[in-house]
C-alpha cells in the first residue's frame, strides 16, 4: 500500500487512471523513501540524454544534406538562426549519454544490481550500451569533417578483422553501389551512415523501453547488505515496507517530480557546457566558424586517426597488438561484460551483493575501470604510433594487482565486520536526501541547535533559489529580445537556460526530498 498522505489533485487523477490503467506496480511501481537518493536516478539522467538527443537530432537533421555533409553542417553553424547552438547541443549530448551511462552500469555493478533475478536487464543494458557506441561512432562521422572521417574509415577497416564473419558482416553493410546525388568528393558511405544513424536511434529506444519494463518489474534494489542469501527484491521484505519508515513506499507524484528534476538537471548540463564551450566552433562578434576542416583524402594520409573519448580504450589495443587479436580481446572484454551476472554467481559464487562480500567481482570491476582509464588517457596521448605489447602487459599488470591488493583488503574487512549483518549500509549512503536531513536534525538536537534552524534554512535556500530563477529568466528574456540569433548572443542565451534549468531542478529537489517531506 502506498504511505497514507493528504492526497493532491494529481494524485486523485493518478489513482483514476490506476483503476483503469493499471499503473501502479505495472507500468510504475511506487519507490521506497530511500530510493530518492539521486545514484537511485542515474537511469534517468541516461533516459534524459537520449530524449534530448531525439529532439536535437530531428532538428539538426531538418538541416542536415548527406548528399554534401561537411557544406550542410557548416551552413547549419553559420547561418540558421541558433544553428551553432543546436549542434552544441547535439553533440555535447552525445558525450552526456555516454558518460551519464558508464557511470550508470558503474554504481550499478557496485551495489550488485546486475544479480538474480536481474541478470537479464543487465545484459539489456550491456546491449543498450553497445549500441549507444555505436550511435556514438555513426554520428561522429556525420559533419564529415578530417578528424571525424579519417578515424571512421579507420574503425571500420580495423573493424573488419572482427573475428565470427562479423568482418565480413562489416563489410556487407558499407559496400556501396554508385549512388546519385553524392558531391563528388565526398564518400558515398556518409548517406548510408546517416539512415543507420536513425536505425540505430530506433532500436536504443526500443532496447530502452525493455530495459525500463523490466527495471519496473523487479524494482528498486534494496539497500545492500553483508547477510548472505538475504532477498533482492523489495516485494520480499513486506514487514519493512509496512512499518521502517525508510522503506514507506510514496505517492507516484514523488516519483514523477524526481524524473522531471533530473530531466531539467540534464537538460541544464548539456546547455551550459555547449554554450561555455561550443562544441568546435570559434563565436566572435563578428559570427560563428566551424573550427574543423573539411575532409580531403591527401590530408587524411598525413592525419594520425583519433577516435572519439569513449573508443580510445578499444583503439588501444589496436596500437598493441596485432589487429586480429585486438578484435578477441575486445570482444572477450565486451563478453565479460554482458555475462558478468553469470561469472559472479557460478564461478565466484558470491553469496550476499554487499561490495565487500563481493571480493572477485569487485576486483576485477575496479581492474576494468582502471584499465579503461589507462587505456584510454594512454592512446590518447600517441596519437597515429603504436604502443607494443607493452600495453596489454599493463593491462595484465593492473589485472594482478587489483586482485592482489583488493582482493585481501575485502576479506579482511569481511572478517572485520564493522557492521550490523541487516543495517542495509550502502556504498551510497552519504547521498541519502530525506534520512540525511533526519540524522542532521537529531545530531543538531543532541548538540543544542534547534532543528528548525535547519528546515529554515532550507527554506531560505528554496527562496533564494527561486529569486535568481526569476532574475536570469529576465536576463534571458532581455538577451533573445535583442536578436542577433546567429551571432555569439546564442551561446550567451543557452548559458542562461542551462542555468535556469539547473537551478529549477536544485529548487525542485529540495522541495521534493526536504521540504515536502517535512510537511
Amino acid at each position: 500500500m502506498v504511505e497514507e498522505q493528504s492526497k493532491t489533485t494529481l494524485d486523485k487523477i493518478l489513482d483514476w487512471l490506476d483503476e483503469r490503467m493499471g499503473i501502479y506496480g505495472h507500468t510504475l511501481r511506487p519507490s521506497p523513501r530511500y530510493g530518492f537518493r539521486l545514484d537511485y536516478w542515474l537511469g534517468s539522467f541516461v533516459l534524459g540524454s537520449f530524449l534530448f538527443e531525439v529532439i536535437s537530432g530531428m532538428l539538426v537533421a531538418v538541416y542536415y544534406v548527406p548528399g554534401d555533409p561537411y557544406k550542410s553542417t557548416v551552413f547549419l553553424i553559420q547561418n540558421v538562426p541558433y544553428g551553432g547552438l543546436l549542434f552544441s547541443l547535439h553533440s555535447w549530448g552525445a558525450y552526456a549519454m555516454v558518460f551519464f551511462l558508464l557511470v550508470h552500469m558503474t554504481r550499478n555493478f557496485i551495489e550488485g544490481a546486475y544479480r538474480k533475478p536481474r541478470e537479464i536487464m543487465w545484459i539489456v543494458g550491456s546491449l543498450l550500451a553497445g549500441l549507444t557506441l555505436t550511435e556514438a561512432f555513426l554520428g561522429y562521422s556525420l559533419p564529415y569533417n578530417l578528424i571525424s572521417w579519417t578515424a571512421t574509415t579507420t574503425g571500420l577497416n580495423l573493424f573488419t578483422y572482427m573475428p565470427f564473419n562479423l568482418g565480413s558482416l562489416i563489410s556487407t553493410f558499407t559496400l556501396l553501389p554508385s549512388l546519385p546525388g553524392i558531391a563528388s568528393d565526398v564518400d558515398p558511405l556518409i548517406q548510408r551512415f546517416f539512415v543507420f544513424h536513425w536505425i540505430v536511434g530506433f532500436l536504443i529506444g526500443a532496447v530502452l523501453g525493455l530495459h525500463m519494463y523490466i527495471f519496473e518489474k523487479h524494482g528498486l534494489t534494496p539497500p545492500s547488505t553483508k547477510q548472505p542469501n538475504m532477498p533482492e527484491l523489495l516485494d520480499e521484505y513486506p514487514d519493512k515496507l509496512r512499518n521502517d519508515p525508510n522503506w514507506k513506499l510514496q505517492p507516484l507524484t514523488r516519483t514523477f517530480a524526481m524524473i522531471v528534476m533530473t530531466m531539467m538537471m540534464v537538460f541544464g548540463i548539456i546547455f551550459l557546457i555547449s554554450s561555455i564551450d561550443p562544441f568546435n566552433i570559434q563565436a566572435t562578434v563578428s559570427g560563428l566558424k566551424y573550427l574543423m576542416p573539411a575532409y580531403n583524402p591527401a590530408l587524411a594520409a598525413q592525419t594520425p586517426p583519433i577516435p572519439d573519448w569513449y573508443f580510445l580504450f578499444v583503439y588501444f589495443f589496436f596500437k598493441s597488438v596485432t589487429p586480429t587479436l585486438a578484435s578477441d580481446i575486445f570482444l572477450a572484454w565486451a563478453a565479460v561484460t554482458a555475462l558478468f551476472p553469470f561469472i559472479d554467481q557460478y564461478i565466484f559464487r558470491h553469496k550476499a551483493p554487499h561490495p565487500v562480500m563481493r571480493p572477485a567481482a569487485i576486483s576485477l570491476g575496479a581492474a576494468f575501470i582502471a584499465m579503461f582509464i589507462v587505456n584510454s588517457v594512454w592512446a590518447g596521448l600517441t596519437p597515429g604510433k603504436d604502443i607494443g605489447p607493452i600495453g596489454v602487459e599493463v593491462d595484465g599488470l593492473i589485472i594482478l594487482l587489483s586482485f592482489a591488493i583488493i582482493m585481501p583488503t575485502l576479506r579482511f574487512l569481511q572478517s572485520r565486520n564493522t557492521e550490523s549483518q541487516g543495517s542495509g549500509t550502502t556504498f551510497w549512503r552519504s547521498f541519502s536526501s530525506s534520512k540525511a536531513l533526519n540524522r542532521s536534525m537529531a545530531s543538531a538536537t543532541t548538540s543544542r541547535i534547534n532543528p528548525k534552524v535547519l528546515l529554515r534554512s532550507l527554506e531560505f535556500s528554496a527562496i533564494t533559489l527561486l529569486i535568481l530563477i526569476a532574475y536570469i529568466t529576465f536576463r534571458l528574456i532581455t538577451v533573445l529580445s535583442e536578436g542577433g540569433v546567429t551571432t555569439i548572443l546564442q551561446f550567451e542565451g543557452g548559458q542562461l537556460i542551462g542555468t535556469d534549468l539547473i537551478l529549477g531542478s536544485m529548487l525542485l529537489y529540495i522541495y521534493v526530498n526536504f521540504l515536502g517531506d517535512q510537511r
